[in-house]
């Protein structure tokens, strides 16, 4: 099997502190060291756990060894079949006792929740950690109905190119006053874009399905722009709640569901007063 262990100058560290995330091959008492990669929880704003988690995901890893581990990560690696292993000391020590298999499953966080349910700039730490899951460094991402630029601020830390979609004029503004040169604006609708082909890997619609009327042609429009593989994000208010949008307009998971039919959904995330769907293309 394939581990990952969270690791600063060959001494395993927690996953949002470390310098480098070492991936390892493991089976029949031996163990070859696959590669080392940078930990993008040096660059994350928050749940930087859940973004080494995310990585060590991406290359293919079943477990995670760390020095320590917190409530949400533990969560989050759980929710993604992923299991977590605490130790400290040497890396070489830690994975040569994970393939003689006296390592122990963490079955308890090993220390309280430091800052769960942050915001940063309008956007939640669970949304943050769907975005380090499912959205590849270096890779491409859309926002659809981008407004301000809530989520494109954080989609621009993690992808090469953004694509930030709106029809809102003075939006986009706001969108170009983020100043990252990864972000390209554009002024269209998002039922019929400029973004080229199988070029995306993360869609994002952030409370902007149930005001299209067409919404079937949104479907095709994310569908095209996609990626085999790629995925798209929904995240809408809850019927019922006080927030959002008046509520002859809210969408219930099943709502959306029926529209995405073709597509597989990949997880479903109850986030409070909003809820999020993410459906893969296939």
């Amino acid at each position: 099997m394939r581990i990952a262990i969270s690791e600063t100058k060959g001494y395993v560290d927690g996953p949002g502190e470390s310098e480098e995330i070492a991936i390892y091959e493991v089976g029949g008492g031996g163990y070859r060291l696959i590669e080392r990669v940078e930990n993008p929880a040096k660059y994350a704003r928050m749940a930087r756990g859940a973004a080494a988690l995310a990585e060590a995901r991406r290359r293919g890893a079943q477990a995670f060894i760390a020095s320590e581990i917190g409530p949400r990560g533990l969560q989050i690696a759980r929710n993604w079949g992923m299991k977590i292993y605490i130790f400290q000391g040497s890396s070489e020590e830690a994975v040569k006792l994970f393939a003689q298999g006296l390592l122990k499953e963490a079955v308890a966080p090993t220390h309280g929740e430091h800052g769960h349910g942050r915001m940063w700039r309008g956007v939640s730490e669970d949304e943050y950690a769907l975005i380090a899951k499912y959205l590849p460094k270096g890779g491409v991402a859309a926002d659809l109905g981008c407004g301000a630029g809530r989520l494109c601020d954080v989609l621009k830390d993690f992808a090469s190119r953004v694509y930030c979609i709106d029809l809102d004029e003075d939006a986009l503004k706001e969108v170009a006053k983020i100043g990252a040169p990864n972000l390209i604006i554009l002024k269209e609708d998002v039922l019929h874009t400029s973004i080229p082909k199988e070029a995306v890997d993360l869609a994002v619609m952030s409370n902007v399905f149930h005001d299209l009327l067409d919404k079937e042609a949104a479907v095709r429009e994310v569908e095209r722009i996609l990626k085999a593989g790629g995925h798209i994000l929904i995240i809408e208010h809850k019927p019922g709640t006080l927030f959002g949008p008046p509520s002859y307009l809210k969408m219930s998971p099943d709502e959306v569901r029926r529209y995405f039919a073709k597509m597989k959904e990949v997880e479903y995330s109850d986030l409070g007063h909003i809820y999020a769907l993410i459906f893969e293309k296939i």
